[in-house]
């Protein structure tokens, strides 16, 4: 029969089928008229008890956009193994609207059909033989606190580009060792870099791996109960280099972006001549709200005086805010233009109650032509002159000051 493997039947309680399959068909393709037809559909494999995906599962659900894979295991009482391939997003919203309780699914003839309390769908089957193979999972080489990975690429992934003619740029680059983990992210305007521990594995795990931003943003806000994120690399796939990460036994595998990073860690300087010191949330509520006045590609003006700044959005010709915000400042006048949504992103990204913006430039005529970088107060980062060296560890965010005339 076309679409399945076996008569399959089994039952599944309505909320961990709605989750598994709401989580799956958020990685079909986003753009179905652009690519094969198979790969709008989730794959459903049922096993007997004996041979199901992991002790207590007996359901997978999968979906493939030649670029993502993912798999997720349900709880199911398998009456007849088999494997089908239905439309995915229809599916899923099928599930998601069914009553919560005992779902029955079973395959009749070529369609799928799915009965709960007095409601009843069917599903028409799609072509199973038109459905690639998917991606083993690739072997793991260590593991990573869930609740710290989905924080730093929370932090970094933002400053990813979104501009997919230098793919590169749209990734987070993932440099793995034996010290830990780092991740940075840049779309030419800022950068953001985040290095936290994991538990490598195996020996000597060297390795470096692009990693498609939006991914690894998918996984990280993914609500899961695991404490530990498995980490997978395989960097000799003929098909592509592979990055898998797998937590309460679902899976993600990604290929990975080809290209050259820039070197990023020249970019980042190790002291800074004069640092502000703000409340981090007070600051950035009075940039969203002077913001509002601003056009949507217009900065807004900062001016930096002893112990405050003052930030201005609008022209002559129009709207036009200011708000005043107490810092812990005392350098010479320094006045910068800043894109509001990066220095927003920045600001969001601070672990910190307070945040500290370090202008590398000594001159303060030449504050607009050099990178200003924020990081959290008690988090390392940029210090004064006599300082010390970056902390490693730390969140640094890398913003470009806009020069006049000039818009990012």
């Amino acid at each position: 029969m076309a679409g399945t493997i076996g008569p399959m039947r089994f039952s599944v309680e309505r909320d961990v089928f709605a989750d598994a399959t709401g989580w799956a068909a958020r990685h079909l393709p986003s753009r179905p008229g652009l690519t094969p037809s198979a790969l709008t559909g989730l794959l459903l494999e049922a096993a007997a008890p004996a041979a199901g995906p992991q002790p207590g599962a007996g359901l997978l659900v999968c979906a493939f956009d030649s670029e993502v894979a993912v798999r997720a295991p349900v709880a199911a009482a398998v009456e007849e193994p088999g494997r089908v391939l239905v439309p995915g997003r229809l599916l899923a919203d099928i599930v998601h609207s069914l009553p919560a309780t005992t779902v029955e699914v079973a395959v009749d003839g070529d369609r799928l059909v799915l009965r709960c309390g007095s409601v009843r769908f069917t599903v028409p089957l799609m072509d199973l033989a038109d459905y690639p193979e998917l991606p083993r999972f690739p072997a793991p080489i260590g593991e990573v606190n869930t609740l710290g990975f989905a924080a730093a690429v929370g932090q970094v992934a933002p400053a990813a580009g979104r501009d997919e003619t230098v793919p590169v740029l749209t990734a987070v680059r993932l440099e793995i060792s034996g010290h830990g983990l780092i991740l940075a992210a840049t779309d030419r305007y800022r950068l953001a870099v985040r290095a936290i521990p994991w538990q490598p594995t195996v020996d000597d795990p060297w390795a470096l791996a692009h990693v498609p931003a939006k991914v690894l943003a998918e996984v990280a806000r993914t609500p899961t109960s695991a404490s530990r994120i498995v980490i997978g690399l395989d960097l000799a796939d003929p098909a592509g280099a592979r990055l898998g990460l797998a937590a309460a036994g679902r899976q993600t595998i990604v290929r990975l972006i080809d290209g050259t990073f820039p070197n990023y860690r020249k970019l980042l300087p190790e002291t800074a001549a004069y640092t502000v010191t703000a409340q981090t949330a007070a600051l950035a509520a009075a940039v969203r709200r002077v913001a509002v006045v601003a056009t949507r590609t217009a900065p807004l003006r900062f001016t930096f005086t002893r112990d405050q700044v003052v930030a201005e959005a609008g022209d002559g010709s129009g709207a036009q805010a200011s708000e005043t915000i107490p810092v812990e400042y005392s350098g010479p006048e320094l006045s910068v233009l800043f894109n509001p949504s990066y220095l927003l992103d920045g600001l969001g990204a601070v672990e910190d109650d307070e945040a500290t913006i370090g202008f590398v430039a000594a001159d303060p005529a030449e504050a607009t032509a050099r990178p200003a970088v924020l990081t959290g107060k008690d988090s390392g980062g940029v210090r004064g002159p006599g300082g010390g060296p970056v902390d490693e560890g730390a969140f640094r965010y890398l913003l470009m000051p806009i020069r006049t005339g000039s818009a990012a």
